[in-house]
């Protein structure tokens, strides 16, 4: 049903993306807290900001779609490596998008994906890293702070500023550790491939 592809060249990619998406993150959370509740006419600091808000936007649609492209193709792997997951590569990627189901099922899926890539058929026997743990963790709390901040920006423009400097804080240790469950599947699943086809 599934075909194994190697995620050489989407891991590059959707590393570079995440890496961009989380610098401008940081950099446009500096902007804010900096410019954050300053009226009148646009300031230089300002402009910048704005202009670090479009980078910031069009570097988060970039990461989006490949690392969701990324999670597709390694849940996919996952399924020839390891057989019988219980979360399909459509919905290792559906998940983020259905509210509540959320909070839980990527992470489901991100973790089968992890233990098939390194146990293979055997994916229900093993442990999974506590990297997982530490990137879902800050996944949620990094999602808080932005809402609070999108919610505050109109009621309270200032404290947003300083909330899009913490979610920026957060953004780069969450990609951190994001790019390092990302680098083991795939460094797993290529010596798992590489294992079956030369057994």
């Amino acid at each position: 049903m599934y075909q194994f592809k190697s995620l050489d060249g989407l891991t590059r990619a959707a590393l570079i993306a995440l890496w961009i998406h989380a610098v401008s993150k940081f950099l446009y959370g500096g902007g804010a807290a900096y410019v954050g509740g300053e009226y009148g006419a646009a300031t230089a600091s300002q402009v910048a900001t704005g202009l670090l808000a479009l980078v910031n936007l069009t570097a988060l649609a970039g990461s989006l779609i490949l690392v969701g492209c990324w999670i597709y193709r390694a849940n996919a792997n996952a399924h020839v490596l390891g057989g019988d997951l219980t979360i399909t590569p459509g919905w290792a990627v559906g998940w983020y998008f259905v509210p509540f189901a959320n909070l839980v099922k990527p992470y489901t899926a991100m973790k089968e994906t992890w233990l098939a890539s390194h146990f293979g058929s055997n994916w229900g026997a093993g442990d999974a890293t506590d990297l997982l743990a530490w990137w879902w963790g800050l996944w949620i709390v990094n999602n808080i702070i932005g809402n609070i901040a999108w919610r505050l920006s109109t009621a309270a423009p200032a404290f947003s500023g300083d909330m899009d400097l913490v979610n920026g804080l957060i953004e780069l240790p969450l990609t951190w550790v994001l790019v390092r469950i990302m680098i083991q599947i795939r460094d797993a699943q290529k010596a798992l491939r590489h294992a079956e086809v030369f057994a």
